[in-house]
């Protein structure tokens, strides 16, 4: 799991790269509810060639938020706001957007291309966005998927993107199950990811969702440790593409 003080380390980067004056420099900010601020940065680190993007917000302590990325990886995250942490300077101490993973924000490995992250606060009927552009980064040495927080998942934007994607997750998580030590959860997770992986195959998607959902039953208790904690995202992934309609082209 990416840690807080790393996704700051990134933003800090980030911030060195820019010419602005604000608390993290290429920031924007705006505002709701009359004077309250919803802040956003968003960018692409060349040195940890990864995407960083953190969300701040005059919100109370679990509030919603969404954060969503259009471009060559498109993702949707729900998240909530946690109170600010004195062990960081967050903009004028607001609370920061929390996606799953504990930390502050989301940073993940994404393809190269041209991004733009949308923030938003529903019960607020409040936004801001901000587009970039992003450079290589690596996919997933083991499986060749691109890791989201987990909080964070997939989204196709054509049947064919849906189709490769789906693959790619459901292969991931027979590969994290097939490399585990043997075990006793070991032998209740192979069955079911080599079903799942039949069932994607074969076209037989309630058979595939099915597996999948067993899977991250079995791994919940454990989904603070790996691989249960990737076995989880990649179920968790898998489950979104199979839940969302088939999209167009």
């Amino acid at each position: 799991m990416i840690s807080r003080a790393w996704l700051v380390a990134l933003v800090i980067a980030l911030a060195a790269c820019s010419l602005s004056g604000s608390a993290y420099p290429g920031q924007i900010t705006t505002t709701f509810d009359g004077n309250k601020k919803l802040v956003l940065v968003a960018d692409y680190g060349a040195n940890a060639a990864a995407i960083g993007i953190l969300a701040w917000a005059d919100v109370e302590d679990g509030t919603v938020g969404i954060l969503e990325m259009t471009g060559p990886l498109h993702m949707r995250c729900e998240g909530q706001f946690r109170p600010h942490d004195p062990k960081y300077q967050d903009p004028d101490n607001l609370p920061h957007l929390d996606v799953g993973d504990g930390g502050s924000g989301a940073n993940f490995h994404a393809p190269r291309g041209h991004y733009t992250a949308v923030v938003t606060l529903p019960s607020k009927k409040a936004s801001i966005q901000k587009s970039f552009d992003a450079g290589y980064s690596s996919s997933n040495a083991i499986t060749g998927t691109y890791d989201l927080p987990l909080s964070c998942v997939p989204i196709a934007d054509s049947a064919q993107q849906q189709s490769t994607l789906l693959s790619e997750h459901v292969r991931a998580v027979q590969i994290w199950v097939t490399r585990m030590a043997a075990s006793p959860t070991r032998s209740q997770l192979l069955p079911l990811a080599s079903e799942a992986a039949r069932a994607i195959e074969s076209g037989d998607r309630p058979t595939a969702l099915r597996a999948l959902t067993q899977i991250t039953d079995i791994v919940m208790p454990l989904a603070s440790q790996n691989p249960y904690y990737a076995i989880r995202r990649d179920a968790l992934a898998s489950i979104a593409l199979l839940n969302q309609p088939a999209p167009g082209g």
